[in-house]
């Protein structure tokens, strides 16, 4: 298997990603078996949002092992004490069999919902381990965060997303048993800059021509101006935070 072709396209987003992009709610992180756990691997790190809140919350001599096939991405936390990096795909991690407590895919698992990749995690993780997959959603009850989805998924054509529902597959394997499911609002205090980011850091936005991104940036900005947020610094995003735990059967 190769790389999909749209998620190279974050090798030029990764400032965009890092200043548009939420963190995630405490509570979510709180609800992972990390304590106890003794190697974790968090699959599809990007830049490391979710990887650092996996360390803090790990023993000193706990394992954290982050997956990124896209160098770039992991270049941004790649040198963090407690952090080891692998770029490599989900269906080619290489470690041992049954040595991982946990494994975490946080606004991932959309990009390697694939036998391939499933057969690796489940080849991981011990009898009884977690796989946790994670995704923080634009809460498109907001009107002007609807407008803002419609205008994005133009471009979206057959790119793996969350909200295709396409993965849900993992949901009925066999190999896993679901444990628990949170679903919580997330909003998200950002700089107004920050909205346009959030939407040149989606994979199929950020290598479109610079003059496109240009009018992306005026509708983004004529849809904050049209919701009442024009002239502020600041704007919350609001976000819903999904949460599934998998038990591996």
């Amino acid at each position: 298997m190769s790389l999909n072709p749209t998620a190279r396209n974050y090798r030029v987003a990764v400032a965009a990603y890092e200043a548009g992009r939420p963190s995630y709610p405490a509570e979510i992180v709180d609800a992972l078996p990390l304590q106890a756990a003794r190697c974790v691997v968090d699959l599809g790190a990007g830049t490391g949002k979710f990887t650092r809140l996996l360390l803090a919350h790990l023993s000193e001599t706990a394992r954290l092992v982050a997956i990124e096939p896209v160098a770039e991405m992991s270049a941004k936390f790649a040198n963090e004490a407690g952090i080891e990096v692998i770029n490599t795909r989900a269906d080619a991690i290489g470690l041992e069999t049954g040595s991982v407590d946990l494994v975490t895919c946080a606004q991932a698992f959309h990009w390697f919902d694939n036998e391939p990749s499933v057969a690796e995690i489940a080849r991981l993780l011990r009898p009884g381990g977690t796989l946790a997959l994670v995704w923080n959603n634009r809460d498109d009850r907001a009107p002007w965060v609807d407008a803002l989805s419609v205008m994005i998924e133009k471009y979206a054509g057959d790119t793996p997303r969350q909200r295709s529902g396409r993965w849900r597959w993992i949901l009925q394997d066999p190999r896993f048993a679901i444990e628990k499911e949170i679903v919580q609002d997330h909003p998200h205090r950002m700089a107004r800059q920050g909205v346009y980011e959030r939407v040149v850091s989606t994979s199929y936005v950020a290598n479109l021509p610079d003059a496109e991104k240009a009018v992306l940036r005026d509708k983004t900005d004529a849809i904050l101006r049209e919701a009442g947020l024009g002239d502020d610094d600041e704007v919350v995003f609001p976000y819903v935070t999904q949460l599934f735990l998998l038990k591996r059967v």
